[in-house]
């Protein structure tokens, strides 16, 4: 809807002032004299067409200007109740959903449309050719759809559950975090953190190579004793800068785990994870305990 109709409609609903008008306008635009300027040239069009006139501090629609409001809405209203009978016409025979956001989108604008005038509630009611029923047909449709997909997805979920396909964890980089990597090196008879930064990333090895406790290694690779995995803590949760900017992952036979804007990514098979979604979960229970 063009500003011109917008206004028009509005002064066609109420006598309205002009900084009425301006307040409804103004989030539209970039600053309040761009919206002054926009709406100072649409009055002063409405009025020369002797569509409105001001009446004191106030704009009132004229007998003209009535005439053109329930021709446009009117032609508005139809070109949209018209788009929706289509639709509907065309999703019928085959029950097809494909025109389902349309629909939608149409009956919102139609809705819309119908609280601001009456009358285009009654044209829209006279020029429909689609009933309620019609609508909870589509809906009952949408509903089995939803349930056929959804049954369809959790078995593909479930197979791939089985082929023991790779998954994803995230936590927060804090205490558990780093609890959590222990008791995952010693399940798995680990002693040492192989800690792989990215090449590129001067920053992340500079703070490793800081510490004469991470041995560096070619390719700005760099072990940690399982046993000084303190150190990489505190390192790391001494400062958010340390959290936010440092790179790096360690792999743990299978899994892979990777540091990424202050938040913890295990990454591997999906028995491996599930095992470690569910030991951090009791991590958090025995917390709570406590």
């Amino acid at each position: 809807m063009t500003l011109l109709d917008s206004i028009l409609l509005q002064i066609n609903q109420k006598k309205t002032s002009f900084n009425e008008l301006l307040t409804r306008i103004i989030p539209n635009y970039s600053s309040t004299e761009s919206a002054r300027a926009a709406l100072s040239r649409v009055i002063k069009n409405l009025v020369s067409f002797e569509y409105i006139k001001k009446t004191e501090d106030f704009f009132e629609i004229t007998e003209k200007g009535k005439k053109v409001v329930e021709s446009k809405l009117q032609n508005k209203m139809l070109n949209n109740i018209n788009s929706i009978n289509d639709l509907l016409q065309k999703s019928q025979p085959a029950k097809s959903l494909h025109y389902l956001d349309d629909i939608v989108k149409n009956l919102q604008i139609f809705l819309e449309r119908s609280k601001e005038d009456i009358t285009l509630l009654k044209i829209g009611k006279t020029s429909a050719t689609f009933y309620v029923s019609d609508l909870e047909d589509i809906k009952k449709n949408v509903e089995n759809r939803l349930t056929n997909f959804e049954q369809s997805l959790e078995r593909q979920i479930q197979a791939l559950k089985d082929l023991n396909f790779e998954d994803q964890f995230i936590i927060n980089l804090d205490n558990n975090a780093f609890e959590l990597i222990k008791e995952l090196s010693n399940t798995n008879n680990i002693s040492e953190l192989i800690i792989d930064c990215d090449k590129t990333d001067i920053n992340s090895g500079m703070l490793f190579e800081t510490h004469s406790e991470f041995i560096k290694k070619p390719d700005n690779v760099f072990v940690l004793k399982l046993s000084d995995i303190e150190i990489l803590k505190k390192l790391l949760l001494s400062r958010l800068e340390n959290i936010m900017q440092t790179r790096f992952k360690i792999y743990i036979k299978e899994v892979v785990i990777y540091l990424k804007v202050g938040r913890l990514y295990f990454t591997g098979p999906y028995n491996q994870i599930a095992t470690i979604k569910d030991n951090y979960t009791k991590m958090l229970q025995t917390q709570e305990k406590k």
